[in-house]
């Protein structure tokens, strides 16, 4: 008989296969197919050009993780299948393609790369980092901003409501990608005036939905290179999960770019996950860790915990004067010049 440390073990050891499984339901649509009225094994065969028995095997191991309900060959909706339609909101369809499939799928078999030489996994498997890899791979990009598009939506609107944007004037998202973020701000604050600092390449992208979104009039896109300058004298500079994806010494470079360009009275939110000083048995805490070693994995960056965030900020000549917690796992934080 398998003590209970043995399944938890094997539970956890299982996990992978669950994780390719959801990555091969979100790329095939199946929650779409079946929220449309594909109720069957064969219907969904049919729609996703896929072998009948293989496909139902397939979903009886989501069915065991409760993903989609199954009753011999019938297949029907759950809670959790809600999260993978494509246009439900907070839906998880994009994270799951991008965090379980393509890139981070070969980067994270490189995983024991990373662990030996603190050397980032994806730079050994593709040859070059994400940033510059991404640019030169158009399919790539438009997964990664699917991806994230995905995930920080709801996080869009917890750090939203964890900082009082209302009583800004201007406010520039340094490497705010393609706006959606500013967007949500902007909504929320008709008198607000925006920049968005990102890659020239990404740019055009953030300006469309600028457009699309009918802010154009209220904020600008900009191309540029953070780490060399920023535009000036904004009421307050957003960098939204930027730093975790640079070492100490690229970050503090980037803050540093950013102090130059502050007047005294500006402000910096950093919207980033905060780890705990001490890591106890918890869902909250592991996603937080994990995120972590996904960093060193993909990037070379790193998650921080409160004392790593105050002594990367003061080294930069900023004053740590808040960390507003949300409901999710994103933190606001608030630094001042000294």
């Amino acid at each position: 008989m398998h003590s209970p440390h043995t399944s938890q073990m094997l539970h956890l050891i299982s996990g992978f296969h669950v994780s390719r499984a959801l990555h091969a339901a979100a790329t095939l649509g199946l929650a779409d197919l079946v929220h449309g009225g594909h109720t069957t094994c064969a219907a969904l065969a049919q729609a996703t050009q896929t072998d009948p028995a293989s496909l139902h095997r397939l979903l009886r191991v989501l069915a065991s993780a409760g993903v989609f309900g199954l009753q011999g060959e019938q297949v029907h909706m759950t809670a959790l299948t809600s999260t993978l339609l494509s246009d439900a909101p907070g839906s998880l369809r994009g994270w799951a393609i991008d965090q379980l499939g393509g890139e981070h799928y070969k980067a994270w078999g490189e995983l024991l790369h990373s662990v030996r030489t603190g050397e980032v996994a994806f730079e050994k498997v593709f040859g070059q980092n994400a940033w510059d890899h991404r640019a030169q791979n158009p399919q790539s990009a438009q997964e990664f901003d699917a991806g994230m598009a995905s995930f920080i939506d709801a996080h869009h609107h917890a750090v939203l409501n964890a900082y009082p944007f209302d009583q800004l004037e201007t406010l520039f998202d340094i490497g705010g990608g393609d706006g959606q973020f500013m967007c949500t701000v902007l909504a929320a604050c008709p008198r607000l005036r925006g920049l968005v600092l990102d890659q020239p390449h990404v740019v055009k992208r953030t300006l469309q939905r600028l457009q699309e979104a009918g802010f154009g009039d209220r904020c600008e896109a900009v191309g540029g290179d953070m780490f060399q300058s920023v535009p000036a004298a904004a009421s307050a500079y957003m960098l939204s999960r930027v730093l975790h994806d640079w070492n100490d010494a690229q970050a503090a470079q980037i803050l540093t770019v950013c102090h130059r360009a502050m007047h005294a009275d500006s402000v910096l939110l950093l919207a980033e996950r905060v780890l705990p000083e001490h890591v106890d048995v918890q869902p909250r805490a592991r996603a937080l860790v994990v995120s972590d070693l996904n960093m060193l994995v993909m990037t070379g960056g790193c998650e921080r915990t409160p004392s790593q965030y105050r002594a990367l900020l003061e080294a930069a000549g900023f004053t740590l004067h808040a960390i507003c917690a949300t409901d999710t796992a994103m933190s606001v934080i608030e630094a001042r010049r000294c």
